[in-house]
């Protein structure tokens, strides 16, 4: 029980950080650079850059980092929760988690800034490069916790977030390509960051609050609890 408690307790001050954070990094972004979720990805709140968030870069790192700690303890959570043990798929489906989880964490302290030097690349071509393959890595560990869910007993209705949350990738793509053939066709058009629902930064920042709240209802799935 004073594990239990201490968890709680972790976790609400885990989401108190994060949401104060991240507000707060919003708030410090200079009214001059005009952030707007239209045209601006969630890494400009962390990028000490002149015309990003000089002054708030430091407190959405505090921000963000509570909250990637707090959905590795909810995925922890999922582990647990896996019917057939850790070799299962759904225990399998652990690793790509695990990793995206430690790439996106990676790439928030390791600012989007022209400035720096890793390996000979700028920070923010280091940060792209390790977003971009956390995409990819964090699909893989959410269609195998789906498939091995399913297999575990979950009934497939039952599984509608993850259905619903792979409509809105579909969706997402489809908008972002969409934008890229208008652009060819159209040579006065830029692609980034892109008009209305063709924006990209929007689409990140949809599928990441997206993501938080399935990340939670994976923890607490009805059917995966083990016996």
């Amino acid at each position: 029980m004073k594990d239990w408690l201490v968890s709680i307790r972790a976790r609400v001050g885990l989401s108190v950080v994060a949401v104060v954070g991240l507000l707060w990094a919003w708030w410090l972004y200079p009214a001059a650079n005009r952030y707007s979720i239209l045209r601006c990805t969630i890494s400009y709140l962390g990028s000490p850059d002149a015309d990003r968030n000089p002054d708030g870069w430091r407190v959405y790192q505090v921000g963000m980092t509570s909250l990637i700690l707090l959905m590795l303890g909810f995925l922890a959570d999922r582990h647990r929760r896996c019917v057939r043990g850790a070799w299962s798929l759904s225990g399998v489906a652990s690793v790509p988690l695990f990793a995206a989880m430690g790439l996106l964490l990676s790439s928030v302290w390791i600012p989007d800034s022209r400035s720096g030097d890793w390996f000979g690349m700028t920070s923010s071509q280091m940060h792209t490069r390790l977003a971009i393959l956390a995409i990819p890595v964090m699909g893989l560990g959410l269609f195998l916790d789906t498939v091995g869910a399913f297999r575990d007993g979950v009934r497939f209705v039952a599984l509608w977030p993850a259905h619903g949350f792979a409509a809105l990738v579909g969706v997402g793509f489809w908008q972002l390509a969409e934008w890229e053939r208008m652009c060819r066709l159209d040579k006065s058009l830029k692609h980034w960051p892109g008009d209305g629902l063709h924006s990209t930064p929007l689409w990140e920042w949809i599928l990441f609050v997206y993501l938080v709240g399935h990340i939670v209802w994976m923890a607490r799935r009805k059917g995966a609890a083990a016996g």
